[in-house]
């Protein structure tokens, strides 16, 4: 783990050399999410294998040059309820993304690290966990006009659980997810 986040820290410091004095452009984007194939092993009657649920949020992007940018991104996901108890998300990631720039399409990767805010709701009561979580995955860019570009994007989430038992074990989940939204680039 220290060796990945050493890594990352190092690119987006490396980054800074990429940089090109000519080319400047900054993206703004707001989007919807579909994620899926969520799996939790809690405690007996708040369990779920394969679940789905949608949310939404908002990111930026700081391109150093044409290829090379500095994402970050808010997700509010609406989570999932059982047994009068829900569960929601907000997950916040930066990293880095790579792009292949054309005049109707661009294609991008991303990967990224973060954090995951858990909300609980027992009855109106809150109750607030934090973890890790990483993206990665890629897309496609189709510009609709001069600034304005569709974005689609297909990624994997890996965020760590909160521990709702004396297992001291970390629990992990590793969800798809599926966003499209409006991007605005100048």
């Amino acid at each position: 783990m220290r060796l990945f986040i050493t890594v990352v820290v190092l690119l987006l410091a490396g980054s800074l050399c990429l940089a090109q004095d000519e080319f400047s452009e900054v993206e703004f984007s707001g989007f919807y999410q579909r994620v899926q194939g969520f799996d939790f092993q809690g405690v007996q009657g708040f369990e779920f294998e394969s679940e789905g649920f949608n949310g939404g949020g908002f990111g930026f992007v700081f391109n150093l040059n044409p290829f090379f940018g500095i994402f970050s991104q808010t997700s509010f996901l609406g989570g999932v309820e059982q047994s009068g108890v829900k569960l929601r998300f907000i997950n916040q990631a930066q990293g880095v993304k790579l792009t292949k720039r054309s005049d109707k399409i661009n294609v991008f990767g991303k990967g990224g690290i973060g954090f995951v805010r858990h909300v609980f709701d027992f009855s109106g009561q809150e109750s607030v966990d934090y973890d890790t979580s990483f993206v990665f995955g890629g897309g496609t860019e189709i510009k609709l006009q001069e600034g304005m570009w569709l974005m689609l994007d297909f990624s994997r989430q890996m965020m760590g659980l909160p521990q709702l038992t004396f297992d001291p074990e970390d629990t992990w989940d590793s969800s798809w997810i599926f966003t499209t939204g409006v991007s605005f680039q100048f």
